[in-house]
């Protein structure tokens, strides 16, 4: 008896040492990940985050960030570029969309994939959204003008199966509380392993969605008014656009990865 409780124990020890070995801290996660997390521009602007998934230069990203709001995200932006950093050098590279035309599942799950020519570059590992839970802790490593990468942390508020206003699809989404910013679309989040679980994705599921309504509503029947020289639709504006990026500074939204590890599977079958 007395080794069958030993053996126990010696198993239990050994489970909790092999989990304790699995996690990483946030500085591991970034420290390996960072120059995997790219800039994307649609012409001369900036428009979001993505990060590199295979060492020949496919990159996975939010449809969003490069496609046509005119087009409700069924075509592609013209001229994608993507700003790779490596040891804080950042050399762009013009970018194509794999699949040439945006399927019906692409803009409802909100994800695609783009190629750059280069080789032997860092890339993520991929994850399952089954590696978090409410309370689990995340991180995210968006890209931004100026630093390259930032990093982000926060846990898990809500996950389940949503559906967006892009198709009739639910999508598996996971809330989390964490500071977000316009051009983190895109971003990778990882779970405590450092697995890619998620893509930040704001855009589609707009945190903020009366705020959003009303500017909609203002910017359409915008009249120009000044007021002691100021104009006051214009500033109202900046106004609504302040207050929706600190409203949603502690709350936002990620589709999970599952879509994106099923793409890459069907790949890799081909």
């Amino acid at each position: 008896m007395k080794i069958a409780l030993v053996l126990v124990a010696s198993f239990l020890i050994l489970a909790v040492s092999t989990n304790a070995q699995n996690v990483l801290t946030r500085k591991e996660i970034y420290n390996t990940n960072r120059d995997a997390v790219v800039q994307i521009y649609v012409g001369d602007n900036f428009s979001g985050t993505g990060f590199i998934v295979s060492a020949d230069g496919t990159i996975v990203t939010a449809k969003h960030v490069v496609a046509t709001r005119d087009s409700h995200y069924r075509e592609y932006a013209g001229q994608i570029m993507v700003l790779v950093f490596r040891k804080g050098i950042a050399t762009p590279y013009p970018a194509t969309p794999i699949a040439a035309q945006i399927s019906a599942d692409q803009v409802n799950y909100d994800f695609v994939k783009l190629k750059i020519e280069a080789t032997a570059l860092p890339f993520v590992k991929m994850g399952d959204w089954d590696e978090v839970d409410i309370d689990s802790e995340i991180t995210v490593i968006p890209s931004f003008p100026g630093p390259g990468t930032l990093m982000l942390h926060g846990t898990v508020s809500s996950k389940g199966a949503f559906r967006n206003d892009l198709g009739p699809k639910p999508v598996n989404t996971i809330l989390f509380q964490c500071p977000i910013h316009n051009g983190f679309s895109g971003a990778p989040i990882f779970s405590s392993k450092g697995n890619v679980i998620g893509i930040v994705d704001t855009k589609v599921f707009g945190i903020s969605p009366a705020l959003d309504g009303l500017k909609g509503r203002w910017s359409a029947g915008r009249g120009t008014v000044f007021l002691s020289g100021v104009d006051v639709a214009a500033s109202f504006l900046e106004l609504i656009n302040n207050l929706d990026q600190n409203l949603v500074s502690g709350l936002g939204s990620g589709v999970a990865i599952d879509y994106a590890k099923k793409q890459q599977g069907a790949a890799t079958h081909r």
